[in-house]
């Protein structure tokens, strides 16, 4: 073949080609569909058409005139629904505009954008249009935004977390520099309990240390607590430790005072019947179960559609990757790290004060595997009793399998069955 042959096959080669002209390849859920990329300055929206494929970005700036501008440049174009995504709190000024003018939307995680993307480059108006071609043909994975009862009782805790962060960075300050002249008591007691409040003010009244060892109730450790408190202190220290104290009392009365604001939202949000189904699960407090409809919903059984879901969603629930029967990557679950660390905390709770089957089957459980493991089972065995207590719409009871193992052990008292290792009323044949 001569060179002149070739160029000209080539050529009509080329000429064959076929361009991407940005249609949608599979059936589209959505006609039209929108995307916006957030940024604490400006917001970049894009619209796209799936019949045509023709693709439209604009920008935003941070401010509620131009979120209005926003939503009516989506409702002139009929977008049937709009993806943003969600850069700390500043994609919410858009998010409830575009509800408020009756626009569908819904928000995205970066970390699902940043798996979805994939590309070399990163820009604005990029994932604005990514997320428009998405939002047509997919059904991504979106976030559950919290309703205006949620934000109020986030709020309200995030007020108590942050004064008890507070408390904790004075006592371990006050703790520190007092082991730093020798005076190592607080190695013994707390210094944010009862003893350990007295025992600072005994210190500010200069009490020699036989008094300040008897304002501990436990007579076995007041020997050690005289030694070390045998060590003089500096006058110059007395004004810092009276701060201390009026600092640990005032935070312990603004945190009190917070809870008691947040138990009263039971009556005033009409959550009794939700709040006294959710503390029949062992281990769950008032407090408790309000962290948890705060940071999930209080139809959080209707958000996730079984109890593995939502166990996974606080983050009891190992992410663990199989495949073929082998363990491929073992790593810890991330979830939601605030009711994750209080479910935790229950847990540890219940482990030791608590009862009943649940105790006998985490009692048996420990006995195989290490505690930290074992308490996390627990708190994934409390978390799915919550939610089976919301669908089901009953108080908790036990598993049939715990009931006939604890009914074969059982004994009979005024008609009644009785556990005997726990004195619990199992079933009863007479009326109450």
């Amino acid at each position: 073949m001569s060179h002149r042959n070739f160029v000209a096959e080539k050529d009509n080669f080329m000429a064959k080609r076929i361009h991407a002209n940005g249609k949608a390849s599979v059936q589209a859920r959505y006609n039209i569909t929108g995307g916006c990329d957030t940024d604490k300055n400006i917001i970049v929206a894009a619209i796209y058409h799936a019949e045509t494929g023709n693709l439209e970005a604009r920008e935003f700036k941070q401010h509620k005139a131009d979120a209005l501008r926003a939503a009516e440049w989506f409702r002139s174009q009929e977008v049937e629904l709009v993806i943003i995504e969600s850069t700390a709190n500043y994609h919410m000024l858009y998010y409830d505009t575009l509800r408020e003018e009756g626009i569908n939307i819904a928000v995205i995680n970066p970390i699902v954008v940043k798996a979805l993307l994939r590309v070399e480059g990163k820009s604005d108006k990029g994932v604005a249009m990514t997320l428009a071609r998405l939002a047509a043909n997919f059904d991504l994975k979106t976030s559950n935004m919290p309703d205006s009862q949620q934000r109020e009782l986030r709020l309200l805790f995030k007020r108590i977390d942050s004064w008890k962060q507070q408390r904790t960075q004075v006592t371990n300050r006050a703790n520190g520099i007092l082991t730093g002249y020798g005076f190592t008591v607080f190695r013994l007691v707390t210094l944010n309990t009862p003893a350990g409040l007295n025992i600072l003010q005994g210190i500010i009244d200069r009490r020699t240390p036989e008094e300040i060892a008897a304002l501990h109730r436990n007579r076995n450790k007041r020997p050690e607590i005289v030694k070390c408190a045998e060590v003089p202190l500096p006058d110059y220290i007395l004004p810092y430790l009276e701060e201390v104290l009026g600092d640990v009392t005032m935070l312990n009365d603004r945190i009190k005072q917070a809870e008691f604001e947040i138990l009263d939202k039971i009556s005033l949000s009409n959550l009794e019947k939700q709040v006294d189904l959710m503390t029949t699960v062992p281990g769950v407090t008032s407090m408790l179960a309000l962290r948890i409809i705060a940071e999930l919903g209080s139809n959080y059984h209707q958000r996730y559609c079984t109890a593995e879901a939502f166990s996974k969603a606080i983050g009891v629930v190992p992410a663990n990757e199989v495949s073929g029967g082998k363990l491929l990557k073992r790593r810890s679950s991330h979830g939601n790290a605030r009711v994750k660390f209080h479910l935790l905390s229950a847990s540890k709770a219940f482990a030791i004060h608590g009862k009943g089957p649940l105790k006998a089957w985490f009692d048996q459980y420990r006995s195989r595997v290490h505690y930290y493991k074992a308490t996390s089972a627990l708190a994934r065995r409390i978390a799915e009793g919550l939610w089976w207590v919301m669908v089901k719409n009953e108080p908790y009871r036990y598993k049939l399998d715990q009931i006939e193992e604890i009914e074969s052990r059982s004994i009979l008292v005024n008609n009644r069955l009785i556990d005997p290792a726990t004195g619990e009323i199992l079933k009863s044949f007479v009326e109450e």
